[in-house]
């Protein structure tokens, strides 16, 4: 068993989790129900990275594999995507929104080399 992360957010290790799943690695959360319990304490005041939750992988040797996987995660999920406008109604639409929220339109334009 190794640790592979370590994160305050408990969604963020689940998140982390599911990827690791989705790739058959056997893993599990430590501290997966402790970390609301105890290290919220009193009124959310006292906060320790003892008590945050741990992803673990149960078999060492796929470790590296983990790894590289979670940071392939990462970097994919903080690049910032440009906002995009829709070739239907002309609205400016946030660059993580597949659709238009104003019309449903896609934006299948905007990504095979329409105009933006």
């Amino acid at each position: 068993m190794k640790e592979i992360s370590v994160h305050h957010d408990p969604t963020m290790v689940g998140f982390q989790k599911s990827i690791l799943e989705g790739a058959g690695i056997d893993c599990f959360v430590r501290n997966e129900h402790t970390s609301a319990t105890f290290g919220a304490g009193l009124l959310g005041l006292v906060q320790s990275p003892i008590f945050d939750p741990v992803l673990c992988i149960v078999d060492d040797g796929r470790y590296e594999e983990a790894l590289a996987l979670l940071s392939g995660r990462s970097s994919e999920a903080s690049e910032a995507r440009t906002d995009w406008r829709c070739p239907a109604c002309g609205e400016s639409v946030p660059g993580n929104f597949e659709t238009c929220w104003n019309c449903q339109s896609d934006n299948s334009d905007v990504k095979n080399g329409g105009s933006p």
